[in-house]
């Protein structure tokens, strides 16, 4: 019998699992052994009884197993296997547990108010916003962690922001951060507009370019506007009356000095038109004009009397001014 069966059999003897045969083999060798290396004298202050016997071999298989160093391979292959399980297990316990203190990311909604149409949303902290033709705007279901952040991804907003002093909320619009605890402000950052501009109806408004980690946010009383020009990131601050101050979210469109070509855009969201100009000189024409709900039509015959220009519609959708 080779040493790697012997450990075997030893083993299922120790363990209680050896089968008659199989101890009747162990017993056989035993024997073999001690016949071998001569009698063996066993003092003993009592006649031996059966378990005192196997008692005694197993002492002595054990003696014998660690007197004769077994040939190493196969306890190199089974520890091998051994430790190739056990880093097996600790690699996959230790990506189960990452995988569960990773922080589960947050669910977020989008809402977009389409052109020629406004949209309210209510925030999960209580506060309102809404959103101008033409605008979207995403936020989390939940606010978690130390601050209320959303993203003003195009568009116009209105933010009446409940107060949380513990929980500061943020706007992201373009390239600035706008920081408020409660109150109430004006976002405008459309694509297509040159400057983004921020206007405080209540409170105090902090307003920052991204860019420029190192530079304090300016902050803003009511009445006072932020102008940005996205291309200059320099910050100037108007004065604006409270009237002008997001009447678009009550059917009313309020402009003070502002560019007629921007008072177009403003009227292409509003009445879902496209209107195409083909007059360069207007680009820095500006104007100052109140309009409620007017007819389109209206709106362009008293612009095009005070700015000298004409208009021609081209389909239901398109408007050429020349």
């Amino acid at each position: 019998m080779t040493q790697e069966y012997i450990r075997l059999l030893a083993r299922k003897f120790f363990e209680g699992t050896a089968s008659e045969e199989e101890k009747q083999l162990l017993h056989e060798w035993y024997d073999q052994l001690i016949e071998d290396e001569g009698p063996q004298n066993i003092a003993t202050l009592k006649p031996e009884g059966p378990d005192e016997i196997r008692e005694r071999m197993q002492a002595n298989i054990r003696n014998r197993q660690q007197q004769r160093p077994a040939k190493p391979f196969g306890w190199v292959r089974r520890l091998t296997a051994w430790s190739s399980a056990a880093a097996a297990v600790v690699i996959v316990g230790f990506l189960l547990w990452a995988n569960e203190r990773k922080p589960a990311p947050a669910l977020s909604r989008l809402v977009q108010a389409p052109f020629g149409k406004t949209l309210k949303v209510s925030l999960p902290d209580g506060s309102h916003i809404w959103l101008n033709a033409g605008s979207s705007l995403s936020y989390p279901v939940a606010f978690k962690g130390k601050t209320r952040e959303v993203v003003l991804r195009e568009g116009q907003a209105f933010f009446d922001i409940s107060r949380d002093t513990t929980k500061p909320f943020i706007v992201h619009a373009k390239t600035l951060d706008i920081t408020v605890l409660g109150t109430s402000f004006d976002v405008k950052a459309y694509q297509n507009d040159p400057d983004i501009k921020v206007t405080v109806k209540t409170g105090k408004v902090g307003v920052k370019v991204r860019d420029k980690p190192g530079q304090p946010a300016l902050m803003l009383l009511p009445a006072e506007q932020a102008v940005v020009a996205e291309k200059a990131q320099n910050i100037q601050v108007n004065e604006i009356s409270k009237p002008a101050i997001a009447p678009w979210k009550d059917n009313r469109m309020v402009f003070e000095d502002e560019l007629l070509v921007e008072v177009l855009h403003a009227l292409e969201r509003k009445y879902d038109q496209h209107i195409i100009i083909e007059k360069p000189e207007l680009s820095t024409e500006k104007i100052s004009l109140t309009l409620n709900d007017q007819p389109m039509n209206d709106v362009l015959k008293v612009l095009g009397f005070s700015k000298n220009f004409n208009y021609s519609q081209l389909n239901d959708s398109t408007i050429v001014i020349r």
